[in-house]
């Protein structure tokens, strides 16, 4: 069975690094990659209590993962040697990260932090270490400032 590398980036500025890293993991390895973004799914409490209404959120949400998949798919052709599997889904990143890792059987997941600290930290949570300390396969952490 060939091993697995998930490389979990957020599509923000600090996206490229991450994946250079994983890619590298993977060659390393002779790694099939699964390629992850997650599109933060924002809870409608209105919406789920009615559950008649259409949400505004899906056009969104469909917008941004079209918009995820064409940006990975850019990253696909890039590296025309590496095995990528694009995976992108709406949802909580943390628990679709975890999720998928866990399903796919996956050897290794490569994240990045954006190395906040303090207030920020503690407001806006961290995706990284909460998959640092739920994984159950080796995380390698990109740190990024």
């Amino acid at each position: 069975m060939k091993n697995k590398v998930l490389i979990a980036v957020d599509l923000s500025e600090s996206t490229e690094a991450v994946i250079n890293k994983g890619i590298e993991l993977a060659i390393k390895m002779d790694a099939t990659v699964i390629l992850s973004s997650v599109v933060t799914m924002y809870v409608d409490y209105l919406q789920a209590q009615m559950a008649l209404i259409p949400s505004p959120w899906d056009e969104i949400y469909t917008a941004q993962k079209e918009a995820a998949i064409k940006e990975l798919g850019l990253v696909q052709k890039k590296y025309p040697n590496v095995p990528i599997e694009i995976f992108v889904e709406v949802g909580n990143p943390k628990d679709v990260v975890i999720e998928k890792a866990i399903m796919d059987k996956v050897d290794y997941i490569v994240v990045g932090t954006h190395g906040r600290t303090g207030f920020s930290h503690v407001v806006m949570g961290s995706t990284a270490e909460y998959i640092v300390r739920h994984a159950t396969m080796p995380v390698m952490v990109v740190p990024l400032k």
